[in-house]
């Protein structure tokens, strides 16, 4: 017997509703914040993840050869085929350019509560623009997409990885040791990482830095802790701006650390901290990747959302989602009636209704225990009596309430175009 590979999963239709739901509410805002849909290949070169996250990143890779003797793997992530993918094709159009995607990605990670082999993201990436306009507008985006989807009772975290970079007078090589480590919270490799680049003493500074967490007066207090750092400044003009959003819940949280070298200002997350381990649904933040590829430097903001988590946040609030199941399933009584019933059938689903019908031959008392397994709220009886008389049985399968209902009023009846 097969089964799924370990870190993949198979969906239920009921499951695939609630998803389906979960995703059109994400488009549905991308949209409405002026975000144009791109899509990019499921693999890639191998060289394009490693330029972008380090040699590390080969480890959680699905990488293989191609025929051709080319290195490919499939997508980790999704931020890099899209800045491959404006390099490429996209640079001649406005700026700044909005973008957003939704995809499957692949990661060879060890599986856990929420976290998966082959899981799924949704984004946006705002390539060009001032960057404290852009970095407002992206975290807008987040906030609202998870609120349409039905999620409350979030946090919006930010902070700015400038303030520790500006602390760091150290080459690029030893200050992504240093912020890889600060990011992970690993002490004692902080610890070597400080000492090895001669500037140990900062050990304190940064380790009590990312610990203030608050409204707006933690931004005064790392003031007093770290000097007049540009940053601070920044953080109060994007919260700001983010109260003209109607975001007035921010969380500075200067320990929202990036350890990769391309993020260059303001980050954030957002966290919904019944999921425990996985609270973090979002993440994202200014940076920038054009250069790095080839081309020239340019601000881009963007966010990658953990869609699945999105769903566990839902699941685990008790959020009212969709269940799959049909609007209506038709019943022929007795077989002699099979041709009428196709023609109700045929009717329901030009008005844009789901419809099925009987197609083993059943008795009308296990149709209808076939119509309630099915999920269908309505089931329509088409009997010889009522069909000449120019009409059928309507019945509410959750009430258990039976009309007759003419034929030519039924679509408007049920609820069709």
């Amino acid at each position: 017997m097969f089964r799924r590979p370990r870190g993949t999963r198979d969906f239920t239709p009921e499951e695939m509703a609630r998803r389906r739901t979960v995703e059109a509410a994400f488009m549905r805002v991308a949209h409405r914040f002026g975000y144009g849909e791109v899509g990019t290949p499921t693999f890639e070169h191998a060289k394009l993840f490693i330029t972008k996250s380090g040699p590390g990143i080969v480890e959680e890779l699905y990488a293989f050869r191609d025929r051709g003797g080319r290195e490919l793997a499939l997508r980790p992530e999704l931020t890099a085929p899209v800045i491959r993918f404006y390099l490429s094709d996209l640079q001649s159009r406005p700026k700044p350019l909005k973008v957003f995607y939704l995809g499957t990605c692949y990661r060879y990670d060890e599986p856990q509560f929420g976290r998966y082999r082959e899981f799924y993201q949704f984004g946006v990436e705002i390539l060009g623009g001032s960057p404290l306009q852009t970095d407002a507008e992206v975290i807008a985006t987040a906030v609202e997409a998870v609120q349409e989807a039905g999620l409350t009772g979030f946090q919006v975290r930010v902070g700015h990885i400038g303030l520790i970079r500006g602390l760091l007078d150290v080459d690029e090589e030893r200050k992504a040791r240093i912020l890889n480590a600060l990011d992970k919270r690993r002490v004692n490799e902080l610890s070597e990482a400080l000492e090895g680049a001669g500037i140990g003493d900062l050990r304190d500074d940064l380790l009590a830095l990312v610990e203030f967490r608050g409204g707006a007066e933690v931004l005064d207090q790392a003031q007093e802790r770290v000097g007049d750092q540009e940053g601070l400044h920044y953080l109060r003009d994007l919260g700001n701006l983010l109260e003209r959003y109607g975001i007035d819940d921010v969380l500075f949280d200067l320990g929202v650390v990036r350890g990769l070298d391309y993020y260059t200002g303001a980050v954030f997350e957002l966290h919904y901290e019944p999921l425990g381990s996985a609270s973090q649904i979002c993440g994202g933040g200014s940076y920038t990747l054009t250069d790095l590829f080839g081309g020239e430097p340019l601000q881009t903001t963007g966010f990658g959302m953990g869609f699945d988590r999105v769903v566990l946040a839902l699941e685990k609030a008790g959020a009212s989602l969709p269940e799959a199941g049909l609007d209506v399933y038709v019943l022929p009584v007795g077989d002699h009636m099979r041709d009428a019933g196709y023609d109700v059938l045929r009717r329901i689903r030009e008005a844009g209704l789901s419809a099925d019908v009987d197609l083993t031959g059943r008795g009308p008392s296990k149709n209808l225990d076939h119509a309630d397994a099915l999920g269908a709220r309505t089931a329509i009886l088409v009997g010889e009596r009522e069909w000449e008389a120019g009409k059928v049985g309507v019945k509410d399968l959750r009430t258990g309430e039976q009309t007759e209902v003419p034929l030519e009023e039924l679509t408007s009846v049920l609820g069709g175009a």
